[in-house]
């Protein structure tokens, strides 16, 4: 297995959002990653290496870039657009009263 076919192996692994289905796969892959020339060289553990590239890629521009673009992609604006139509609504409410109170005031001074 070449680096370019561990690196996307190990992309794969990463992939795996759940916890326990990641360590599963980590385990699946282990006895064939053991016979890579990077393990024979290096001797790090799978986990290590995912652990590692995992890091590598959050810290990177474009896997900070992505982070973020997965984030705003996951924002509902629709909710945010209700919560500042009822802010509006009651800040409307609470400057007509204000307006009226203003005026009443104005007429007992003259």
């Amino acid at each position: 297995m070449t680096n370019v076919e561990l690196k996307a192996k190990v992309e794969e692994i990463i992939a795996i959002e759940d916890y326990f289905d990641r360590a599963i796969a980590i385990s699946n892959f282990e006895k064939e990653y053991k016979g890579t020339e990077f393990f024979k060289i290096t001797k790090k553990s799978l986990n290590d290496v995912v652990q590692e590239y995992l890091k590598m890629r959050i810290t990177e521009p474009a896997g900070i870039k992505a982070a973020i673009q997965k984030i705003l992609d996951g924002l509902n604006f629709d909710n945010a657009k209700s919560v500042l139509d009822k802010f509006s609504e009651s800040f409307g409410q609470e400057n007509e009263e204000l307006l009226s109170s203003l005026s009443e005031l104005k007429d007992l001074i003259k």
